[in-house]
């Protein structure tokens, strides 16, 4: 016995180059062969990450900046109490967690090795 035509007899395998279900119009293969080629532009640094790099503000004004922008959607949905609880809890999370640790170190020292931030 078998689920959806597998091991079933006279069944047909799935055809791999139209994107498995025996049959299908070569949709998904279309979509691969349009696919760019071209690998994807780094991403954009930030307005406060250019402003760590420049050394305007300190690694602990950064963090706080991306607190503050990560939690602004929240910003009328949230009692105030609640909304400083979790700008607070967020904020603790990024100088606690080992891996949050990690990320922040590696992007405030990619930051500060691109140029006039370096020489903190």
């Amino acid at each position: 016995m078998g689920i959806d035509g597998i091991h079933k007899p006279g069944g047909r395998p799935p055809d791999l180059e139209t994107g498995g279900a025996p049959g299908a119009d070569g949709e998904f293969k279309a979509n691969l062969e349009t696919a760019p080629n071209a690998p994807a532009a780094p991403p954009t640094p930030s307005a406060a990450l250019q402003r760590l790099d420049a050394g305007d503000i300190s690694v602990e004004e950064y963090l706080d900046l991306q607190v503050n922008e990560a939690v602004a959607h929240l910003a009328g949905k949230l009692p105030p109490n609640q909304l400083e609880f979790v700008r607070e809890s967020l904020r603790e999370q990024l100088t606690e967690d080992p891996v949050l640790v990690e990320l922040v170190r590696r992007t405030t020292l990619s930051a500060g090795s691109s140029g006039a931030g370096s020489a903190r």
